[in-house]
């Protein structure tokens, strides 16, 4: 009888800690004897005949019948018989293939062992996975959890679960447990004791996250609402009283109070704007309508806003003058209650598991990962993005790896068994080339189309360009995008459409606020310069 045995990502981790390889399949309805590769195919033979290995659904597919036993690199059968050679594994495998392992070959990324006449085949798969009791929040050196806060691999004495972020700066890391904690040279002290018990001291609510404004200032965000936290003093003040739950818009934070002293977030259906040097609050845009669960900025574009509702919806907005307009939906058969994206990846957790929504393709891979994730446990660098769940950290380190791997490749083999197998590896495939075509396509741009494709860009991010987000766009360096076309200088085009952008806004009368949010310059400066702006011709 045909047995198949799949075997989950955590029984994988349980057998061999921090592996990356996963089994994917055990096969044991044959007795196999050795593995070949040829032709950048792999072959495997048996007591029934010798099998191709597919590499897209790990299935056998009969080559030769008549081979029966072990056979050669070139596919004939081996005259000289079967004899039994153990050899070591490659990795650590379980009981009771441990000491049975006869051969072995890789391709790809996929590692085919036959041990005790089985084959076994593995995956390494694109992430890392650590194990942790349910965490609730990350970031570079911290993780806090259900079971404990570690620092530095340091765990913390005087708290024993987070419930917030962690927020490391430059000399200090602030770990919000519903209270505020700080730890700094290796010491922790509590600047406001919250334990939700009847005991505690909850004036400032439930501490989730904390933002810093420069000069030991810093925004904590509270079940109350916003408030200005002097880390010198010690002291809160509240500037902003919620009318439901705040919701960062997350990815341009930093970037937005270090440029334009802003800070942006939603409240029930309003999108608004705390100015961190005179802490006034500002409405952006009035009866926001969506009741989002989460919100973010898209890194690639900073015109386009991402967001998840309470109806299994992920939305996508683009920013106008006057408003967030919704420009397209697209309905989720989960639920979802974080966002985070790095370049076209959208992340969306869950209760569920991990779900992937590539923006180029518009298209939605449900469960890459199974399992049940904590609502905010993301931390991104730039080298990747990790996530919490109550088993433990997924790590992702390679965002290009993890898009080729077939972490995406297998959801859309598991779904399509529900239809015909030719249309989807055809989508699929057509999905591919059109990717690798304007890949193909970007990569063969002359120059002068290039400054072209350059300035378009500049004219589509005008409020968050920067010389850094160029870089990263079109993968070049300053000095060969400052040498691309004779005259043109990034620095001085940047400069010189938003001065356009404020001198038409200012003669149409528009708010202040509105023409620094499309120009990129701060109200205090727009104000400060409104008449040279006027005089530019």
């Amino acid at each position: 009888m045909k047995k198949n045995l799949i075997f989950s990502l955590f029984i994988f981790n349980y057998c061999f800690g921090n592996s990356n390889f996963v089994i994917k399949k055990i096969q044991t309805d044959k007795i196999f004897y050795n593995v070949v590769l040829h032709e950048n195919k792999v072959y495997v033979s048996s007591n029934d005949g010798v099998y191709i290995i597919d590499s897209f659904t790990n299935k056998l597919i009969m080559y030769d019948e008549s081979i029966k036993g072990t056979i050669n690199s070139n596919l004939s059968k081996n005259l000289n018989g079967f004899k039994v050679n153990f050899i070591k594994s490659p990795i650590p495998i379980p009981e009771p293939y441990l000491k049975t392992v006869t051969d072995f070959a890789y391709k790809e990324n996929y590692l085919y062992i036959i041990a005790k006449g089985d084959l076994i085949i593995y995956e390494t798969e694109p992430y890392k996975f650590y194990p942790y009791e349910s965490v609730r929040s990350i970031s570079k050196n911290s993780i806090g959890t259900y079971g404990g806060v570690y620092i530095n691999g340091q765990k913390l004495k005087k708290i024993n679960y987070s419930n917030g972020q962690l927020r490391e700066f430059d000399s200090v890391t602030f770990v919000c447990y519903n209270g505020l904690l700080e730890f700094k040279d290796g010491q922790e002290k509590i600047l406001y004791n919250n334990d939700n018990s009847k005991f505690s001291n909850n004036k400032y609510g439930i501490i989730s996250d904390i933002f810093s404004i420069g000069n030991s200032n810093y925004l904590a965000i509270s079940s109350n609402g916003i408030y200005t936290y002097n880390y010198k003093l010690n002291r809160f003040n509240l500037i902003y009283s919620n009318e439901n739950k705040i919701i960062p818009i997350k990815n341009k934070i930093e970037n937005r109070i270090l440029n334009n002293s802003e800070f942006h977030f939603i409240d029930d259906d309003k999108y608004l704007s705390i100015h961190t040097k005179n802490l006034k609050t500002r409405v952006v845009y009035d009866n926001f309508e969506h009741k989002l669960i989460d919100i973010l900025e898209c890194s690639i574009d900073g015109n386009i806003f991402y967001g998840i509702t309470e109806n299994k919806s992920l939305l996508k907005f683009k920013r106008q003058v006057e408003g967030l307009e919704l420009i397209n939906s697209y309905q989720l058969s989960f639920e979802a209650h974080t966002i985070s994206d790095v370049g076209d990846l959208i992340f969306l957790t869950g209760n569920d598991g991990l779900s992937v929504f590539v923006k180029s393709a518009e298209e939605i891979f449900e469960r890459v990962i199974t399992d049940e994730f904590n609502k905010y446990a993301t931390y991104k660098s730039k080298k990747g993005i990790s996530f919490g769940s109550i088993h433990g950290v997924y790590k992702i380190e390679n965002i290009t790896e993890f898009q080729k791997s077939s972490s995406l490749r297998n959801v859309v083999q598991n779904n399509y068994y529900s239809y015909k197998n030719e249309i989807l590896i055809l989508f699929f495939s057509l999905t591919l080339l059109i990717i690798i075509y304007k890949s193909m396509k970007k990569k063969s741009l002359s120059n002068e189309e290039l400054v072209i494709e350059i300035k378009k860009f500049i004219g589509r991010n005008l409020a968050t360009v920067t010389l850094n987000s160029l870089q990263e766009k079109f993968d070049l360096d300053y000095n060969a995008i400052n040498n691309l076309q004779k005259g043109f200088r990034p620095a001085k085009f940047i400069k010189q459409e938003r001065n356009k952008k404020a001198k038409y806004m200012f003669t149409k009368n528009y708010p202040i606020s509105k023409i620094s949010l499309c120009s990129g310059y701060s109200e205090s400066y727009l104000l400060k310069n409104k008449y040279n702006f006027l005089k530019i011709k």
